[in-house]
């Protein structure tokens, strides 16, 4: 994850953006005071901050080489569902198994079809009871002091706390209370880089979109099937309406969820690298966590 550049634009920044790259920054004018409001509710999107983060893909930096370790593509496969199973299971817990009435559930569904999850698989997610299995959040601190949150959804709270604690200290880490404080509970809309036309969107685009839309920041970054991607990030209340509004410009929103987004960043020595991918992957690996969350550079 390389470093944020903090760029304050208007809609006439498209010219500038294109030279934009880590560390730059740009000051263009803002529009005035006074206009009428947008029918979006993105009227604060003119003369605001949008913060654009280059997340290099995998190969391309440190992180990105030593936390993608994949195994045979069948075992990764194969593990994406599990996550998405736990993901489906929460989601009704949450709010009931009726995509129109739970916003959740229907995007997760989405997110199932988008990765050619079986149909019997989904359905066998959906039936489980709703009251089964509990919702964990652990807090930790990896290698070089980096933090960590492990969202969980598990029948037996103590065997998970027990087996995420044994990871830990295994690996490098420490269960850590404060681990929390260094993420920020955002809207993450993921959108693919082809737009609803089949012409590629680029990073400038994105960013064209983003302000319109009235997202916060924009990451480019792959997915778990090394396919790049554009991450949207807004305020958690403001979700569904930059989707919606995302959608309306022609892009093609994967998915959309609540996220952890690290609002400070560790950067890691090599050996420290090495040894929080290997932590990250054993915790993923665990059949109750849904999703490991880092604040790594």
């Amino acid at each position: 994850m390389a470093a944020l550049a903090a760029v304050s634009l208007s809609r006439t920044a498209a010219p500038y953006s294109r030279a934009l790259g880590a560390g730059a920054r740009a000051a263009l004018p803002h529009f005035p005071s006074g206009s009428q409001p947008d029918p979006w509710g993105c009227s604060p999107a003119r003369g605001r901050t949008l913060h654009l983060t280059t997340e290099v893909p995998a190969g391309h930096n440190k992180w990105s080489k030593v936390r993608h370790i994949k195994g045979p593509k069948d075992a990764e496969r194969s593990r994406i569902f599990s996550k998405l199973c736990l993901s489906i299971r929460l989601a009704v817990k949450e709010g009931g198994s009726n995509p129109e009435l739970n916003s959740n559930l229907a995007n997760i569904l989405e997110v199932c079809r988008s990765k050619h999850m079986p149909k019997s698989t989904i359905e066998a997610s959906l039936k489980m009871e709703k009251t089964k299995g509990i919702y964990l959040l652990y807090e930790g601190r990896g290698p070089g002091g980096s933090s960590l949150l492990i969202e969980a959804l598990s029948n037996s709270g103590s065997k998970c706390h027990s087996d995420i604690k044994h990871i830990l200290n295994k690996n490098g880490g420490v269960m850590a209370e404060g681990a929390r404080h260094s993420f920020d509970k955002k809207g993450v809309i993921v959108v693919g880089v082809e737009d609803r036309e089949k012409k590629a969107v680029d990073l400038e685009r994105a960013l064209e979109l983003a302000i319109e839309a009235g997202a916060e920041d924009v990451k480019e970054t792959e997915d778990e099937e090394e396919k790049d991607i554009f991450k949207f990030i807004c305020d958690a209340s403001s979700l569904h309406q930059v989707r919606k509004k995302l959608d309306s410009l022609g892009l093609c929103p994967v998915s959309c969820a609540l996220e952890f987004i690290p609002n400070t960043m560790v950067r890691l020595a090599d050996p420290d690298l090495e040894q929080a991918a290997h932590l990250i992957q054993a915790l993923g690996n665990h059949e109750d966590v849904i999703q490991v969350y880092d604040n790594i550079e």
